[in-house]
């Protein structure tokens, strides 16, 4: 019997085409601007469900946290990945959750198209990767988590406890580049590490999806063994030469 060698790469490709084809059958028979972006949310809460686990929960809506006033709410997500077995959302509507924090693991942007958005601009594009960053420095200064646990030699009582945990992890997804700076590897990959260098910790996207283009992820870098190059991010200069 002949050896059979699996092609992923061509598996991917086809599963990048048929995303594309899912945006252009959108384009095509509706022009409603709201109705396609929950079209297109669908069809990547759909891909990602075919691959995560099932401890992992996908919802569109809000992420709810603590602030020194009190309770407060996220821009609107338009997917939320968070643990439905340890807990859930804390009001459930018809269109969209409200999640609590403490059990949010990240987020997905998504957008039919992305570009980039000039300095010379008085605001960001909606469907900007500037603007995205934007949103991730909001979202990911969210770290306060709070949690009941057992009162020391006391079988019935509770209390909360704070803990200042990891930010959320962030993902943009998009199907479609628009603009020479998107369509260009390298002038993307750079323009995303310039803009968040500008804004400043705590930005971090942890993937940036573009069908038909690539997708672009972020590595954690040890400022004591960094190499100049890798020191874009980085507030302090490199240790070795």
């Amino acid at each position: 019997m002949k050896d059979f060698h699996p092609e992923f790469s061509s598996l991917s490709k086809i599963e990048e085409d048929l995303l594309v084809n899912k945006l252009d059958a959108a384009r095509k028979a509706i022009s409603h601007a709201g109705e396609k972006g929950r079209s297109l949310e669908a069809e990547v809460k759909t891909l990602l469900r075919s691959f995560l686990p099932e401890e992992y929960g996908l919802t569109t809506g809000f992420v709810v946290y603590h602030k020194q006033n009190g309770p407060s709410l996220s821009p609107q997500l338009d997917v939320i990945i968070y643990d439905p077995v340890r807990s859930g959302p804390i009001a459930r509507l018809a269109t969209c959750d409200v999640v609590p924090l403490e059990a949010v693991y990240g987020y997905v942007e998504v957008k039919a198209s992305l570009q980039s958005t000039s300095d010379s601009a008085k605001e960001f594009a909606d469907n900007s990767i500037e603007r995205c960053i934007q949103t991730n420095q909001q979202l990911r200064s969210m770290t306060e988590r709070w949690y009941w646990k057992p009162v020391e030699g006391n079988p019935v009582q509770a209390e909360l406890e704070l803990k200042q945990w990891m930010a959320v992890r962030s993902y943009v997804f998009a199907f479609e580049a628009e603009g020479s700076v998107v369509q260009n590897p390298d002038s993307f990959s750079q323009r995303m590490a310039d803009v968040s260098a500008r804004f400043g910790p705590p930005v971090h996207l942890h993937g940036v999806f573009v069908a038909g283009r690539g997708y672009y992820t972020t590595r954690p870098i040890d400022p004591r063994k960094a190499k100049s190059e890798e020191c874009t991010m980085l507030n302090t200069p490199p240790t070795n030469p």
